[in-house]
């Protein structure tokens, strides 16, 4: 995986992509190696994405739980 988010990391850099930009160039790269890793199982990434979804709105402390 580390591969995949080091090319988008890369292509972020290159182009210049904004602050706006940057999760879903990530988060991308991580879904299509999920889908890779599994042999196109795309409940795989599926599940990711409701994981980021479902958390991510405490990441970092916001939405009552401490940092």
């Amino acid at each position: 995986m580390a591969s995949s988010v080091t090319r988008a990391l890369q292509a972020i850099k290159r182009y210049g992509a904004g602050p706006e930009q940057i999760d879903g160039a990530i988060l991308a790269a991580i879904n299509v190696t999920l889908c890779l890793a599994s042999n196109g199982n795309d409940r795989v990434a599926e599940g990711f994405n409701h994981d980021i979804a479902a958390n991510g709105r405490t990441f970092g402390g916001r939405g009552g739980v401490a940092a």
